[in-house]
């Protein structure tokens, strides 16, 4: 019925229709796995599975969804780009870097001998090799960005290793492009080089341009866009792929003071273009021939359960707890946007079959969707595994000892040190002794370190942390965790340990307050309640004598001087 609609419509309108008629099935599906609190991943790759020409085949523009896609991959990497900051890579630059090295070598080498065994010829196991080897720097970035744990020292590490695997990526797609003889693979390398230089010059003379656009938002939003096209348009005419200039696009704007400005006007743009890329990505799911099953599930293999632990062992060899490499390797088992160009290059050039294209993209899909819940249920995750994992013991953690503990006992623990945390820090400043502050930013509790304030960098999730800050003899627990589930996770483990303890917490909305009374807190704090009610105190008062202004806001100034001096 829906077909026979659809047949019926202008060609002019036509993929009007076909897109609206994506997204309302896309948003259908997304609410139904919202309801059951799952990732909107595989609903949106659900759909495109359905529409697809695998079972109901409701889009007839089926090349021009893919395009969009295409042009979606752009808009995901470029933001992806955005996330690349040097500046908070240096902490992690050695496991980064060479452990990001050794983990593409490693497994594009183990990849390459597993195709070759398996019998496939030609070029076909380098392909089967780059695409194992890189993970996705979309999803991942989007999945811990949503989970707030891109600043963590786990979700710099990863970043880091991302950014490695992307400029290797890169690297690769220019050799690919040519006829593989030096002469050729030597000019494509100059031309990708070239950019690298001309995104590095950009960098450094983008700000002024920046700030001007930035005075007006729609501006800066579409110089942001055109800085994508500007590098997309040029990798075109440098015979090479987009996904290069979109990339560098987005590191030369990531390290620009206009980066958060920028960053909060493109996302709307990439959730987009990510419903599109996810859905178009179903839609080229084919069935497989017997002779690739067993493929197929040798990769999934490989990805999912070989690549974490390869991961986990650099980056314990490089120093970080049990725990860091865990949660590092666990959220980099899956293969990349990248491997899905690199896999469409490959079969429109004829250096691989139809057979094989078709299980790279279902063994993207596959991991890509088994990510969200990696992430989503790492915590989980870490804890049954933590004992096998005790194998990693032997190497030690030289490179986490981000605490400073007082030898006076912890009678109040701060969790989250970031805003409202801080605001709790000032006022407890001269009872710093009695307060330790368990925070997830590396840089902030290296701030506290410097300062002397007792501190130690960890969630409440890690039972190791919560025998360190002796939580059994606190006296108060101030929660600044933005999240309810976070939130109710802690009172449960801290009443378990300690029945007696006060528990102040952190709500957004009224509802998620209640809730928190219920599971026993002693007190929620509501700040835009407690913020309108004391900004209302403030305005009441100036209304009364107007000459008290100037007073308050150099009190203000000065309040909000001495906050940032504590952190930064």
């Amino acid at each position: 019925m829906v077909i026979e609609l659809i047949s019926g419509i202008p060609e002019n309108l036509l993929i009007l229709c076909e897109i609206g008629l994506m997204l309302i099935i896309a948003a259908f599906f997304a609410f139904i796995v919202r309801l059951f609190k799952q990732p909107l991943i595989p609903a949106y790759i659900l759909t495109g599975i359905l529409i697809g020409p695998l079972l109901l085949g409701l889009i007839e523009n089926q090349g021009l969804i893919i395009s969009l896609s295409e042009i979606g991959i752009a808009f995901l990497i470029f933001t992806a780009g955005l996330e690349i900051n040097f500046k908070k890579l240096k902490q992690v630059s050695g496991a980064a870097t060479f452990g990001g090295i050794l983990q593409i070598a490693i497994l594009f080498t183990i990849a390459f001998i597993v195709a070759v065994w398996l019998g496939l010829i030609g070029k076909a196991p380098i392909y089967i090799g780059l695409v194992v080897a890189f993970s996705s720097t979309m999803v991942v970035v989007k999945l811990m960005y949503d989970k707030k744990e891109l600043n963590s020292l786990h979700g710099r590490i990863i970043i880091g290793i991302l950014l490695v695997q992307d400029i290797v990526a890169i690297a690769a797609l220019s050799v690919l492009m040519t006829d593989l003889t030096l002469n050729s693979v030597l000019l494509s390398l100059g031309k990708a080089f070239l950019f690298v230089i001309i995104a590095f010059v950009l960098s450094k003379a983008i700000n002024p341009i920046l700030k001007k656009s930035a005075k007006t938002p729609e501006l800066l939003l579409l110089v942001s866009i055109s800085f994508l096209f500007l590098f997309a348009i040029g990798s075109v005419i440098a015979n090479l792929s987009i996904v290069i200039g979109a990339f560098l696009a987005g590191v030369v704007l990531a390290n620009s003071d206009f980066k958060t400005e920028i960053v909060g006007k493109i996302s709307p743009i990439r959730d987009f273009f990510a419903i599109i890329f996810f859905v178009a990505l179903g839609m080229q799911l084919q069935m497989i021939s017997k002779q690739f099953v067993i493929l197929l599930f040798v990769l999934i293999g490989l990805v999912v359960i070989l690549k974490p632990l390869i991961i986990m062992l650099l980056v314990r060899i490089f120093g970080y707890t049990k725990r860091t490499s865990f949660l590092t390797g666990n959220a980099l088992a899956q293969t990349s946007e990248f491997s899905l160009v690199i896999a469409t290059l490959g079969f429109g050039l004829g250096h691989i079959s139809q057979g094989l294209f078709s299980v790279l993209i279902l063994l993207t899909i596959i991991t890509m969707s088994f990510t969200t819940y990696f992430i989503g249920y790492e915590r989980k995750l870490f804890n049954w595994f933590s004992w096998p994992l005790n194998i990693f013991n032997k190497f030690k953690s030289k490179k986490e000892k981000l605490e400073y503990l007082s030898k006076e006992g912890n009678k109040i623990v701060i969790f989250g040190c970031h805003r409202m945390g801080s605001l709790f820090l000032k006022e407890f400043e001269e009872d710093k002794k009695n307060i330790i502050v368990v925070d997830y930013n590396p840089e902030i509790i290296a701030s506290l370190i410097n300062k002397k304030i007792p501190c130690i960098y960890g969630d409440f999730v890690n039972n190791e942390i919560l025998k360190r800050i002796d939580i059994k003899n606190a006296e108060m627990i101030i929660s600044t965790i933005p999240d309810l589930d976070d939130n109710l996770l802690l009172i449960k483990k801290t009443k378990e340990l300690n029945s007696k303890v006060q528990i102040f917490a952190v709500a957004n909305r009224i509802s998620e307050a209640l809730e928190l009374y219920k599971a026993g807190v002693d007190y929620v704090i509501l700040p835009q309640i407690i913020g309108g009610q004391r900004a209302f105190g403030i305005i009441k008062k100036i209304q009364e004598d107007n000459s008290s202004l100037g007073d308050l806001k150099k009190k203000h100034i000065k309040y909000l001087k001495s906050i940032h001096r504590i952190l930064y």
